[in-house]
């Protein structure tokens, strides 16, 4: 018999793996093996982009652009043993599907549905029927077609694991005799499924973290294998001790073997890593975590039925002819009928996806608009702490020219201060606010109490501060002969005040203060 090429390929969100055997008589040969590293920033939802990354890594790898299996994970089916009450297998695809999309997670309507015969009976017949949406396999085949691949069949991952185990059943240490658990980890997710003698009795699967320590990862697996256990317990309350005594893992060397010790402890099996089969040569490639890929082309080699999603099992059309006859005879009255209705439901359909798509995308949008809110009002409030300002010079000029001349008064010292009560948001006016408040302390020496008294007067009647004096006016000057000492409170950034009264007037004249001019401390800050 003539070796053929084979290429079955795992499309992984993590990473890519592909494998290209020989295919003889006696098993499967295999000539090249890839895993590969999905980069960061490329996703396996964007099927052209990752199409066209994998064929590249293909090529390099220098497998062939031909026809290739593709295999999906168990977590994008649904999986389920059937018992129809027939032996007909004509009957089995129409009965399976109406017994199986009773129960299926997903839209009936658009799910791909495959089985295979497990036991037959004179008045039964039981299948391990499975079921996939139609959009993982368009996704599928998009990806194929960027990679410049043909697709040839889309497999489970499962069976490739069963196919394994199944033909190890006859070996020499009987491995994969009786009831066994297979434990398969595969780059960001584990299958496990309990297969007895060579047919899948239960399959669960489990996303693993992205982990690189083989330890945690170890650990990872060995909880979802717990939680697996009580499961199928609880499925197969009665059988689930007696039949699985052995534990067979497969994956990544170093997590394999810490998983199986634990795994093998914790359920009380023999438990090993599966490193080589008898029907595969690995001729030096590393197949530690692809053996479920050997699997599925080996299911040829063993001669047992395969699930296929690119050509499921369809019932047979026996009533074709008389079929024919009746549309040919209706099929414009129902044309112009259920037309306009049909393409009215394709249209809702295309609606509710398009809806259903924005309405996922408005809510992976709201925490941005959210806190792009959070951010504006910060923006806002920093700007109003910016605007806080005052122009100290302004209101030093302003306090010195109406200050008395030089002789009569002297102003020993200056300070202003500026503080604030906080931003403010104003809720009719919507707008942010800050009420600064300004704090001016003057010192000085005056000539004689009525010389301060008059400065003290042309500060309030100039309206532009609040005045408070800090202490009794006295004999202490050093320069003149009293002392005087003003606080003065303001909200303005820069002097504002009111024209000069008559009062203010008259006590200017009646104290000889002359018109404003330049005092002994502006001349020293200039």
């Amino acid at each position: 018999m003539t070796a053929r090429n084979e290429i079955v390929i795992d499309l992984g969100r993590r990473r890519l793996q592909a494998v290209q055997v020989a295919r003889s008589r006696n098993g499967l040969r295999v000539k090249r093996a890839l895993v590969e590293a999905v980069p960061d920033g490329l996703y396996i939802d964007e099927a052209k982009a990752y199409g066209a990354w994998a064929g590249l890594q293909l090529a390099k790898a220098g497998f062939p652009r031909t026809k290739a299996t593709i295999e999906i994970a168990r977590e994008h089916v649904a999986l389920k043993r059937l018992s129809l009450p027939t032996s007909e297998q004509s009957e089995l695809p129409e009965m399976t599907r109406l017994a199986l999309r009773r129960n299926l997670p997903f839209d009936d309507d658009h799910a791909v549905i495959d089985f295979v015969t497990v036991d037959r009976t004179t008045s039964s017949t039981t299948v391990l029927a499975v079921a996939v949406p139609q959009t993982v396999l368009t996704h599928v085949q998009q990806i194929a077609k960027g990679a410049g691949l043909r697709v040839e069949r889309i497999a489970l991952r499962s069976m490739g694991s069963a196919a394994l185990l199944g033909s190890l059943a006859e070996s020499s240490d009987g491995i994969g005799a009786g009831g066994v658990l297979v434990v398969d980890i595969a780059a960001d997710a584990v299958e496990f499924i309990v297969v007895v003698d060579g047919v899948i009795r239960f399959s669960r699967a489990a996303q693993l973290p992205p982990l690189d320590d083989p330890a945690r990862l170890a650990d990872a697996v060995v909880t979802e294998a717990r939680r697996t256990w009580m499961s199928y317990r609880i499925v197969e309350a009665e059988d689930a001790d007696s039949d699985v005594r052995r534990a067979v893992v497969m994956g990544n060397l170093q997590v394999s073997e810490q998983a199986a010790r634990l795994i093998g402890d914790m359920l009380k099996v023999q438990a090993e890593v599966l490193k080589e089969h008898p029907l595969v040569d690995l001729v030096g490639q590393d197949m530690d975590s692809m053996w479920p890929l050997a699997g599925l082309l080996l299911e040829q080699n063993l001669g047992v039925e395969s699930i296929d999603f690119a050509r499921p099992r369809k019932a047979p059309d026996v009533s074709a002819r008389k079929r024919q006859r009746i549309l040919a005879a209706v099929g414009l009255v129902i044309v112009l009928i259920v037309g306009g209705w049909t393409l009215a439901r394709r249209n809702l359909a295309t609606l509710s996806d398009t809806v259903a798509k924005l309405e996922a995308r408005s809510d992976s949008l709201r925490p941005l608009y959210a806190r792009y809110g959070r951010d504006l009002y910060k923006l806002a409030h920093l700007k109003q702490w910016e605007a806080v300002d005052a122009n100290w010079l302004d209101h030093l000029a302003y306090i010195v020219d109406i200050a008395p001349p030089t002789q009569d008064l002297v102003l020993d010292s200056w300070t202003g201060s500026l503080t604030s009560r906080g931003v403010k948001f104003d809720r009719k006016a919507k707008r942010w606010h800050v009420e600064p408040q300004m704090t001016i302390v003057l010192q000085g020496e005056a000539a004689d109490r009525a010389t301060a008294d008059a400065f003290r007067g042309a500060l309030v009647d100039a309206e532009a501060y609040q005045i408070t004096t800090a202490g009794p006016d006295a004999r202490s000057g050093r320069r003149l002969s009293y002392a005087f000492s003003y606080h003065l409170r303001t909200t303005a950034g820069e002097p504002v005040a009111a024209g000069p009264s008559d009062r203010q007037r008259a006590d200017v004249q009646s104290t000889t203060i002359p018109a404003p001019r330049r005092t002994a401390l502006t001349e020293r800050t200039q």
